[in-house]
């Protein structure tokens, strides 16, 4: 791979190196592009990565030395003469000496103070504009930027090639239960009694410093995968299960009950068999339900099966109407519960004369169930109750919307085969099936292949093999013996934790991975679980790193059902939607629901089209369901699933910037939260996260009559105007008054207790911005740049899982010249980041 050094042309390096909000400077003042297009356009124009860089490294084994002699030359008099003041032996603002810096970033103690110097003179933030006479000239500035972004990017190389990363982590929380989805065939979560994981500082749950294990968790682990192994296996007979039925009787009712039949593959048995007979379908109201006592017969564990005959009443295209499964139980008078069991409603289509079958399938053993079901005594109370829910958005009228249902079947333990093909995967057809120590072998060989995710060698079986021999007297069959090896395996390091061979860095930097590896790391990016068959058959083949192989696979594993899972996690973390969880002012679930999934619908909608990351700055469209194009005024969208809605300016709406999650968990409650919405933004948005807070940071005071008139603009103003708070104040505020014309539930207002809203605002580099488009209009215009690094700085810190080091920026710097080539086109970014050397290299 060639790395991008900065021109020596440069006006301005590029200013992303450091890792901070490197912008472009402030440009003398112009006419503002009146369209969005040309704002978008005239941004790219300016892009440094796009026009501003031609010299590459000839080779990636070429030493960079330091370019000391230009320093001492032409650097060196310009900080004494601008910077000492300020930065010296007289005055040491913000703990920095000039003076006493080593000029040498590639060997030299000092980077992280070049560092900082990068940023703020690519931003112009320094020189304060106070300070009139320290003004730095253009051509200073551009030279010590230019000598500074080279430097800085020669000493990421140097790091580069003599460290070791280590993306050594076992699987999140989210992660295992997939894998053992995926590996098993398991049809639901297994593992949410586990401990969630914190955030690293770049968001993400799946970073290797914080994802280690101590020895007691094994144990946890090899208890939840010896509870999913025998959820997929089946021994004995197959069970029987308790069936309630209750159906229109032949001939009764209307037209619907007269053409109600039996629903095929009904199983019924006289002594576990509970019917009903109707006169009439239920018929369903909007919001309205069924509620179906099931007495204490249903079993502890195993699937339920809910099958409805439904249908609705009338056709209209604006119209839907769902079925959602709630369980309840009344235990007592003071003491009941009802939850939502169905992972998702599932939508009415039929016309009530030719109803369908509508299918749940709810595992048992995974929701709350009536603690007394078992009492001897009928106090307290031991039934349970299903509900059978209808949600619409049907207004009423005449010709309401309803729901018509003639027959209802409930069954569990319910299975569509037995043995069930889960079962048939890991004990499998053998002609050694008779012999337990051969047969043995070849049922660890297989699954440990697909666990471990990489081929086994005969030798590491073995241990294995001695296990079942242990345990195989204990039980009275082959299958429940090795049960317990198989769940052994499943709390190994080997299957927890997404390994890589150890191997030291060569002089050309970091070994790179095998293709067993690179399998896991695509697997666990894409779909965060386990690769597939046809994966680990290409690794197995040596095959899967050509480069037309590699780009089918993603295109394949992209279009997957399983990538959806690949955009959830990853907009929840990058975007740190986990702040929802605190959120208790919004108290419509359906809202609540529609704002969480915005951000995440709007990404796998631009990576399903392959758009521009710059979308996500503004866009003239939205990805909103009808509850939330309620919330935002735009009419004509009907239904709770999300897609794309063109989005007319009055909205005030477009990107994800505005989306109302975003700025109502960056709220307080009751109104805005300037300096959240603020810092949300350098961090999530420009990946250059303030410092925290001082310890001795004054509090405002809201005992104060005078403090309680004010907006909270005006107390921001009042806050900053104390010395210890200016600073950083002065650089997270304006970002976040931009947003202040909406409120906390993120709805659009122009007045504030009666006055208008002043959402103008001035950035530290005395950019001014007007409101959210002035500030969209700022990002596009002389951001892009910055964005779109930070795109790629955590979509590859996703991808490796481990956080990103000074040692990988000159890489990113490459990355970031080919995606933004790409037209910053988020598919590409996927395919930029697996073709890259940081995702084959250790």
């Amino acid at each position: 791979m060639q790395i991008t050094w900065p021109s020596p042309t440069l006006t301005v390096a590029i200013l992303m190196v450091c890792g901070s909000a490197c912008g472009s400077p402030v440009a003398e003042p112009e006419s503002v592009p009146q369209t969005w297009d040309a704002v978008r356009e005239a941004g790219r124009a300016k892009s440094w990565y796009l026009n501003a860089i031609g010299e590459r490294a000839e080779s990636t084994a070429a030493v960079p030395t330091a370019n000391l002699a230009h320093f001492q030359k032409t650097i060196r008099p310009v900080l004494a003469q601008k910077c000492v003041a300020c930065h010296g032996p007289n005055s040491t603002k913000g703990n920095l000496r000039v003076d006493r810096l080593n000029p040498d970033l590639l060997a030299g103690p000092d980077i992280e103070s070049w560092r900082a110097i990068y940023k703020v003179l690519g931003n112009s933030e320094m020189p304060p504009e106070d300070a009139a006479k320290y003004k730095l000239a253009d051509t200073d500035r551009t030279n010590i930027v230019n000598w500074l972004g080279q430097e800085l990017g020669k000493a990421s190389i140097v790091r580069r090639n003599r460290s070791e990363h280590s993306s050594f982590r076992r699987m999140t929380k989210y992660e295992y239960n997939y894998a053992l989805q995926d590996l098993l065939g398991l049809k639901y979560p297994i593992a949410n009694s586990l401990p969630p994981e914190a955030a690293s500082e770049n968001g993400f749950k799946n970073s290797s410093d914080l994802l280690q294990m101590s020895p007691s968790q094994f144990e946890a682990y090899r208890e939840i995968g010896l509870k999913a192994l025998r959820r997929v296996t089946a021994s004995g007979d197959r069970p029987q299960p308790v069936t309630y039925i209750h159906s229109v009787r032949e001939g009764g009712g209307n037209e619907a009950g007269k053409q109600a039949k039996a629903m095929p593959n009904t199983v019924e048995r006289a002594d576990k068999c509970y019917r009903t007979d109707l006169d009439k379908p239920y018929t369903v109201s909007r919001s309205g339900e069924v509620k179906m006592d099931l007495d204490r017969f249903l079993p502890d564990d195993g699937l339920m099966r809910v099958r409805v005959r439904a249908g609705r009443t009338t056709q209209e295209p604006d119209e839907f109407v769902s079925l959602r499964l709630v369980f309840s139980a009344h235990t007592s008078n003071n003491a009941n519960f009802a939850q939502v069991i169905s992972s998702r409603d599932h939508p009415v289509t039929a016309p009530a004369g030719k109803p369908e079958v509508i299918e749940f399938e709810i595992p048992l053993g995974e929701i709350q169930r009536n603690p007394f079901r078992k009492s001897e005594t009928p106090f307290p109370r031991r039934n349970e109750f299903l509900h059978i829910r209808s949600v619409s958005n049907a207004r009423g009228g005449r010709n309401q919307l309803q729901v018509v249902i003639d027959s209802i079947e409930v069954s569990a333990p319910h299975f569509d085969r037995w043995p069930p093909q889960s079962h048939l995967e890991i004990f499998f057809a053998s002609e050694n099936r008779r012999d337990e120590k051969v047969y043995g072998r070849e049922v660890l060989s297989r699954f440990l292949e697909r666990a471990w995710r990489r081929p086994v060698a005969p030798e590491e079986v073995v241990p294995f093999l001695d296990l079942f021999s242990k345990y195989r007297p204990d039980f009275d069959t082959f299958e429940g013996a090795m049960l317990e090896v198989l769940a052994t395996a499943l709390a190994t390091p080997e299957f927890l934790y997404i390994t890589q061979r150890t191997a030291a860095p060569n002089a050309q930097g970091p070994a790179a991975v095998s293709d067993s590896e690179l399998a896991s790391r695509l697997s666990f990016f894409l779909w965060a679980s386990v690769p597939d068959r046809e994966l680990l058959r290409l690794a197995r083949e040596g095959t899967l790193k050509k480069p037309d192989v590699l780009k089918a696979q993603v295109d394949r594993m992209l279009a997957d059902p399983r990538a959806d899972r690949f955009s959830q996690q990853f907009v929840e973390q990058w975007l740190g939607l986990d702040g929802l969880e605190s959120v208790t002012h919004v108290k419509e679930e359906a809202l609540l629901e529609a704002m969480r999934e915005e951000p995440v619908a709007f990404f796998r909608d631009a990576l399903r089209g392959n758009s521009s990351v710059m979308d996500f700055l503004h866009s003239d469209y939205v990805v909103v369901n009808e509850r939330l194009a309620r919330h935002y005024g735009i009419p004509n969208v009907f239904g709770p699933q999300f897609r794309n809605v063109p989005c007319a300016s009055q909205a005030h709406r477009g990107g994800i910037l505005t989306a109302a999650v975003l700025l109502t968990m960056n709220s307080d409650g009751t109104d805005s939260h300037p300096l959240k919405r603020g810092v949300w933004l350098m961090k999530r948005i420009l990946d250059d996260p303030p410092p925290p807070p001082p310890a001795d940071v004054p509090k405002v005071d809201l005992t104060d009559p005078r403090i309680l008139q004010m907006t909270l603009k005006e107390r921001l103003a009042d806050h900053r105007n104390k010395p210890a708070c200016a600073s950083c104040h002065s650089r997270i505020d304006p970002w976040g008054i931009a947003f202040e014309n909406y409120d906390a539930l993120g709805t659009w207002r122009t007045s504030i207790k009666n006055l208008p809203v002043d959402a103008t605002s001035v950035l530290f580099n005395k950019q001014e911005l007007a409101g959210v488009d002035g500030l969209k209009r700022y990002l596009l215009a002389d951001r892009q740049d910055q964005f779109a690094r930070a795109m790629v700085h955590k979509m590859a810190a996703y991808a490796l899982g481990r956080p990103l080091t000074f040692a990988d920026h000159a890489d990113l710097d490459g990355l970031t010249v080919r995606f933004r080539k790409q037209d910053d086109r988020l598919a590409d970014l996927i395919h930029v980041v697996v073709n890259s050397k940081l995702f084959h290299s250790k």
